[in-house]
């Protein structure tokens, strides 16, 4: 076999993998329901944590939502970190507790939450749940949490979903895609009995092992950090689709696009220097739970995936045009059905059909928008956290 054809072979092979996985986790999201045991113990004395940096403007939606949710002995704590406006004032008036921080502004969010952390120290709750300031909270979805984060013993993740704001048809598009990443795909691992990554706003923790924690130092994908982080200790996230929360898409495509640079460009760092690690420790210490985490953190963002996708066929034609091989080129189309396959499955058990059917027609669009993204990732990668406008 010729250098080119090992090459095209590999291509193919590395791009037919995530794609697999991938369809394996959304194919498993059409499984049936898994049966919950039922608990009766009394709730979890619990703190809704909502980190906050120049929030006035949409934290008073956050906080109507939260609210209704708390029962007497629950708390709800508001971290104003390094805010210039009435972030502060529109929570106390709202009638949560308040802790204002000021340091460096270097670390965004987990830093936020270290601060609120260490403020809970003088007086610990069993649970925390983690909601942003930009979000909703569906009703029943902080109980359901916090009961969760108990019976399981570890970090749960909630229904994190976002709706299009202002993007037309490429964002619909990436609220879709999204939805894929953070609905479907947990979805299908708890199908299996497999955990999850941890993907920002609706989380609940033990108190103790959120507070022990590294809270993603080492990278600006900071919520799939500690979910490794907290695997790593022996408490891997389990999916709660019971807890609903949403948010929106920033309006201008300007602060959308930092925003996925920032989240994918931290993704992608872990797709290419942690995930084949931690399927290593899995398969070295016997435990599932983390070559599960690995395999599911080696599937890159979709369009990223389509991208490499599409790489993958050119190098198979050429390799078919030049020295007749056909492996790489089955391969590869081989690939692409799972992806097509995963993205119809996906979002059709979620959206419905048509609209699975109308993702795919747009998705060509949707993949230009980001190829500038991604060929940042190669020339200058984005390594710091910076907070998204919202407007």
């Amino acid at each position: 076999m010729s250098a080119w054809s090992l090459l095209a072979l590999a291509i193919a092979l590395a791009v037919a993998l995530p794609c697999a996985i991938l369809a394996i986790e959304c194919l498993a999201a059409c499984l049936p329901a898994r049966r919950r045991a039922a608990f009766s113990a009394p709730p979890p004395r619990t703190v809704v944590l909502v980190p906050a940096h120049d929030e006035e403007l949409c934290l008073p939606d956050a906080l109507r939502s939260i609210l209704p949710e708390l029962s007497a002995a629950d708390r709800l704590l508001v971290v104003a970190h390094n805010c210039s406006d009435r972030t502060a004032d529109v929570a106390r008036a709202a009638g949560a507790e308040v802790l204002e921080v000021r340091d460096l502004g270097s670390g965004g969010k987990p830093d936020a939450l270290r601060a609120g952390l260490a403020h809970l120290d003088r007086d610990p709750p069993e649970i925390v749940v983690i909601v942003d300031a930009d979000c909703r909270v569906a009703p029943g979805a902080i109980p359901a949490l916090a009961a969760a984060a108990r019976s399981h013993g570890g970090p749960v993740q909630g229904d994190y979903r976002f709706a299009p704001r202002g993007e037309g048809s490429v964002g619909s598009v990436s609220s879709l895609a999204l939805l894929v990443k953070n609905v479907v795909r947990p979805l299908g691992l708890a199908r299996l009995g497999l955990p999850c990554l941890l993907n920002g706003a609706g989380s609940a923790y033990p108190f103790e092992q959120l507070r022990s924690a590294p809270h993603g130092q080492g990278s600006i994908a900071e919520d799939y950090q500690l979910s490794i982080d907290l695997a790593l200790r022996g408490h891997p996230t389990r999916f709660v689709p019971e807890a609903r929360v949403e948010s929106s898409l920033p309006v201008w495509r300007g602060a959308a696009l930092r925003q996925r640079r920032r989240w994918e460009h931290g993704h992608l760092a872990l797709v290419f220097h942690t995930a084949p690690g931690l399927v290593l420790r899995g398969v070295l210490w016997r435990r599932l739970s983390l070559i599960a985490l690995g395999l599911d953190l080696l599937v890159p963002p979709l369009a990223f995936l389509a991208l490499a996708c599409g790489v993958a066929a050119l190098a198979a034609l050429g390799d078919l045009a030049l020295t007749g091989q056909r492996t790489s080129a089955w391969i590869a189309l081989l690939a692409g059905a799972f992806l097509v396959v995963a993205v119809l499955a996906g979002t059709a058990r979620i959206a419905g059909l048509r609209t699975a059917v109308g993702t795919l027609v747009r998705a060509p669009l949707y993949v230009l928008w980001k190829l500038p993204l991604y060929l940042g990732f190669f020339r200058r990668r984005e390594t710091r956290w910076r907070k998204t406008e919202r407007t």
